[in-house]
């Protein structure tokens, strides 16, 4: 796994210098480690005990991988009770793994999703597949056919085993009858807990011509009986949308910016009418409303109005308001402020491109406002280190934020620094990684440093871990493989994390869970692919 070893005898004097600064580093952490006062947040008998689980390196948290032209092996682990290992195409993400979460039993499965692998299915389908199995249980599969076209020919199903079986499926067909005319066909099927069938049909008219400003869809639809003898119940929808045009140069062409838009839903719930049109200076205005079977109608309008100014160069400000009209009352909504500095063009000699602050604000008489910042900043001399965050302040006077640092290849040194505040507290992330030893052939070693602290890792104690990250080369039956991977030799925790800090668990066993759980909360639903086509 190192192949840098045996290299010439440059090499060999730096490999042996990076042995005494490890050595030197243990020595250290020995000397703090049986000290009265051990490793500062651990007692003495922390310490202890902290150095024994060290000692026993299988169970630090490792991450290896191993990369040909056609597949790829990922390993992460952290002892016996979390760990994934996964076989995915190289740059795909069809993979095949074993995988176990703290607390859990071994997890065998496979996800191969065809649109991003390289074995494709023949007729132009799609098709996605997940299968998991726990030690002892039937395995959990789901598997989806996808036809061609944007009408929807879908075939979905899921099981445990060859039990608990059900399935989803949509059908959808437009052809035309004459130029500007067509016809569609949509046909939804779901077959739910000991297959009981549940079938629903509709039919559509659209009449969109090429050229034309006027889209007309009339549509009947299957709906559930709510008949004791079964009778077939339907229901029906016209669509009429379409914009006014040439009104924006013509008749309102003084107040006018863009063409008036419009679209009137007819259902067995009664009429929707909704118009909208863009005015002058920075205005828009419009109207809805709703006529029920009975003759009752629902009204409203409204107002809104846009605006953005640059007052010098580089800083733009904005403000926006919206009023609406209902049953005779005037509501204000929050006025917004906007403003943007471009930093990189007000002080160029000291911000480099991309620095900028932008603030929103939102007020409402007789309510506290929201703020928001959010900011991006590099330094002209010294674009190797970035800066960005944001700060919220809610309108209940809670303060959210996150500010971010970053160093890359600072001296050969990367680093990020993170510190966020949310309703659960603060919380502190860092990762520094040292200049790179190269041995030579594509192998390089580098020291690594991880720092977290919130209430995830305890209250008062941070978690730490110190290891290597390594890559190297090798080759295996003339084929070069690349390796690479990070291991920690030291870790104060207990529980393995992802990159980001958060606990771990392992994201392909959480894919083919969930790619189960949403099917089968779709068959148990009215929704229908084939009716949500044919209603756009």
């Amino acid at each position: 796994l190192f192949p840098f070893l045996g290299r010439d005898h440059n090499s060999s004097c730096a490999m042996a210098r990076s042995r005494m600064r490890l050595l030197t580093l243990l020595a250290l952490a020995a000397v703090l480690g049986f000290s009265p006062c051990g490793l500062g947040w651990f007692s003495r008998e922390e310490t202890k005990e902290q150095l024994e689980k060290t000692a026993k390196v299988w169970k630090q948290p490792h991450n290896f991988r191993i990369v040909g032209s056609q597949f790829s092996v990922d390993t992460i682990s952290q002892g016996a009770e979390q760990w994934q290992v996964r076989a995915v195409e190289t740059n795909g993400s069809s993979a095949m793994f074993a995988a176990r979460d703290k607390g859990q039993e071994v997890s065998y499965g496979i996800n191969y999703d065809s649109s991003k692998s390289h074995w494709k299915p023949p007729l132009n389908t799609r098709i996605y597949a997940t299968g998991i199995s726990d030690e002892g249980d039937a395995p959990e599969w789901t598997v989806r056919l996808e036809g061609p076209g944007s009408a929807p020919k879908q075939l979905s199903v899921t099981g445990k085993g060859l039990e608990d079986v059900v399935y989803d499926a949509s059908v959808g067909v437009e052809r035309r009858l004459k130029r500007g005319l067509f016809w569609s066909y949509a046909l939804d099927a779901k077959g739910r807990e000991g297959w009981k069938p549940w079938i629903r049909q509709g039919l559509g008219l659209k009449y969109a011509p090429p050229a034309g400003d006027v889209n007309a869809k009339f549509n009947v639809f299957q709906a559930e009986s709510k008949e004791p003898n079964g009778t077939v119940s339907m229901d029906w929808e016209g669509l009429l949308r379409g914009r006014l045009t040439g009104w924006s140069s013509k008749q309102g062409g003084k107040i006018l910016s863009t063409d008036p838009q419009y679209t009137f839903r007819l259902n067995r719930d009664g009429l929707d009418a909704r118009a909208r049109a863009g005015a002058r200076l920075g205005t828009a205005f419009g109207a809805a409303a709703h006529v029920s079977p009975e003759g009752e109608y629902q009204a409203e309008g409204f107002a809104e109005w846009k605006n953005q100014k640059e007052l010098i160069d580089g800083v733009v400000v904005g403000a926006d308001a919206k009023a609406t009209a209902k049953k005779g009352q005037v509501e204000l909504q929050p006025v917004g402020l906007t403003a943007v500095a471009a930093l990189d063009k007000l002080a160029p000699e000291l911000l480099a491109d991309g620095s900028t602050i932008g603030l929103r604000g939102r007020m409402k008489l007789g309510d506290r406002p929201s703020l928001a910042a959010i900011f991006g900043l590099k330094a002209t001399k010294l674009p190797q280190v970035s800066a960005a965050g944001s700060v919220h302040l809610q309108e209940d006077g809670d303060v959210t934020g996150v500010v971010r640092l970053v160093a890359e290849k600072l001296k050969g040194v990367d680093a990020r620094y993170e510190l966020s505040k949310t309703s659960q507290g603060v919380r502190q992330a860092a990762d520094i990684r040292s200049p790179k030893v190269d041995f030579g052939g594509g192998s390089q070693l580098r020291l690594t440093g991880k720092f977290y602290k919130g209430d995830d890792f305890g209250v008062g104690k941070p978690r730490v871990q110190l290891g290597v990250q390594y890559e190297g080369k090798v080759n295996v039956l003339g084929k070069s493989l690349d390796l690479g991977g990070d291991s920690a030799a030291f870790d104060s925790g207990r529980s393995l994390l992802d990159e980001m800090g958060n606990p771990w668990s392992s994201p392909e066993a959480r894919k083919a869970r969930n790619s189960a759980s949403i099917l089968r909360r779709r068959v148990e639903s009215d929704f229908g692919e084939a009716r949500r086509w044919l209603e756009k």
